[in-house]
C-alpha cells in the first residue's frame, strides 16, 4: 500500500512539473519565450498572435508588412537573387528576436517531440523539447493571393533562402500526419515564430532589465534612468530614424536657422519633447547630466551592427548595453557625416549661447557631451523612469 501511495505521488509530481515546464521560462521586449534545451529559445506566440494557439499575421518571405493579397507579382523577393530581407521578427517586436534559420528549424523538427492536438480549438503540434518544455505550433494555414487555407496544413517561415532557388525559401511543413523540412514559394503568406538567442548566464540575472513602455522597448543600464533601445522613427536600434531641430516635435523637409523655432531664442519659445509627442508622456529627452551620466558610466566601443557604425555602450552597473548608430545630423535638406559621426539631443538649452543646446556627439574616436547648433536636426534616443 506504502509502495502505490509512493508510486501515485511520483506521477502527481511529474505531472506537476510537466504542466509548470510547458509554459515560458522568461520574457524579452515584451515577448514570452520557452528555453526547450536547444540552441535558441522559441517564442510562445506568432507574431502579430494573442495566445499559443492563435494564427496571427502572414507574411511573404523577406517581408515585414501583412497584406490584402499575396502574389507572385507583389512580392518584393520572388525570383529575385538580389533583394533585401526584411526580418518581420526584429522589425515587429525588436532586435532581440528573429526569424530562425533553416538549421534552428532542423533542430527543432530533430531533436523535438512533435504530438498532433488541439489547443482551444485550434489544431496544431505541440513540440516538446529534449528538457521536457514545450511549444504550440498551431495549422494556421497559407495565404495565397486572397485565399486561406488553415486548420490543416501549418507551415512556417525560416530565415534562409532554398538553396539556389530564387523563387523558393525553406519552411517548417506539417499537416495531419506530417512535420518536417520543406520549401516554398516565397510569395505566399506565412506565418513567422521568432527565436531569440540563448542568454548567458549573466544575461539570464539582468533579463528584467528589458521591458517595454508604451509599446516601445527600453534596456536598464543600472543609471537613473532607463534607455530606449531605438532612436524616434527607427524600426531597429541601428536604424538611423528621424531628425529633429530642437524643441521641435515633428520632421520637416529642411532644417535652417530661419525655420527654426528656438534657434537664437534666450526664453521666447516653446520647447516641445519630440520623445513625449511622438511616444506618450512616459517617455521624454535625456537631459544634459543624464547624457553625462551615460558617458561617465559606461564603455563605448565603436563597432557596426547591419551595417551601420556606432557605439556599443555597455553599462559598468549590470553589464546591460544599447547601440547608438552614427546617424549624422542634418543641415537644410542635406544629411551631414552619415556614418561617421552621430549627435543626440539632451533637453538642455546652453544659457549663455542662444544658438546652441547640449547633445551627445560621437565619432569613432570618442563620445562625449557638447554643444549643437538648434537649428540642425539631430537624433533623439528617449529615456524612460
Amino acid at each position: 500500500m506504502l509502495k502505490q501511495n509512493f508510486t501515485v505521488l511520483l506521477l502527481l509530481m511529474s505531472a506537476t512539473i510537466a504542466g509548470a515546464q510547458s509554459q515560458a521560462t522568461g520574457q524579452i521586449l515584451g515577448h514570452d519565450y520557452v528555453d526547450l534545451g536547444l540552441s535558441v529559445m522559441w517564442a510562445t506566440c506568432n507574431i502579430g498572435a494573442n495566445s499559443p494557439s492563435d494564427y496571427g499575421d502572414y507574411f511573404a518571405w523577406g517581408e515585414a508588412e501583412t497584406k490584402a493579397s499575396y502574389t507572385e507579382g507583389n512580392s518584393a523577393t520572388y525570383g529575385k537573387s538580389t533583394y533585401t530581407f526584411l526580418d518581420a521578427a526584429s522589425i515587429h517586436w525588436g532586435s532581440a528576436w528573429r526569424t530562425p534559420t533553416s538549421e534552428e528549424c532542423k533542430e527543432l523538427l530533430k531533436k523535438c517531440e512533435w504530438m498532433r492536438t488541439t489547443v482551444a480549438g485550434q489544431a496544431g503540434y505541440k513540440i516538446t523539447g529534449p528538457n521536457g518544455n514545450s511549444i504550440f505550433l498551431p495549422a494556421a494555414g497559407v495565404r495565397n493571393g486572397t485565399s486561406k487555407t488553415d486548420n490543416d496544413q501549418g507551415d512556417f517561415w525560416s530565415s534562409s533562402p532554398y538553396q539556389s532557388n530564387s523563387e523558393k525559401a525553406s519552411i517548417i511543413f506539417t499537416n495531419t500526419t506530417t512535420h518536417d523540412e520543406g520549401n516554398g514559394s516565397r510569395y505566399i503568406g506565412l506565418p513567422v515564430r521568432p527565436v531569440v538567442d540563448m542568454l548567458s548566464k549573466k544575461e539570464k540575472v539582468t533579463r528584467d532589465a528589458y521591458g517595454q513602455v508604451a509599446g516601445h522597448a527600453y534596456v536598464d543600464l543600472g543609471l537613473s534612468v532607463k534607455w530606449a533601445t531605438c532612436n524616434i522613427g527607427a524600426n531597429s536600434p541601428s536604424d538611423y530614424g528621424d531628425y529633429y531641430a530642437w524643441g521641435e516635435a515633428k520632421t520637416k523637409a529642411e532644417y535652417t536657422k530661419k525655420n527654426s523655432a528656438t534657434y537664437d531664442k534666450k526664453k521666447n519659445y516653446v520647447f516641445n519633447d519630440a520623445a513625449k509627442y511622438n511616444w506618450g508622456d512616459t517617455w521624454r529627452l535625456p537631459t544634459n547630466d543624464e547624457c553625462q551620466e551615460l558617458v561617465d558610466n559606461c564603455i563605448w566601443q565603436w563597432t557596426t551592427v547591419d551595417g551601420h557604425n556606432g557605439y556599443r555602450v555597455t553599462s559598468n552597473k549590470n553589464g546591460n548595453s544599447i547601440f547608438l548608430p552614427a546617424a549624422g545630423r542634418r543641415e537644410d535638406s542635406v544629411i551631414k557625416s552619415e556614418n561617421v559621426r552621430g549627435y543626440y539631443w539632451s533637453s538642455k538649452p546652453v544659457v549663455v549661447s542662444s544658438e546652441c543646446a547640449y547633445e551627445i556627439g560621437i565619432n569613432v574616436t570618442k563620445p562625449g557631451t557638447g554643444w549643437g547648433l538648434r537649428s540642425d536636426g539631430q537624433s533623439i534616443r528617449p529615456v524612460t523612469k
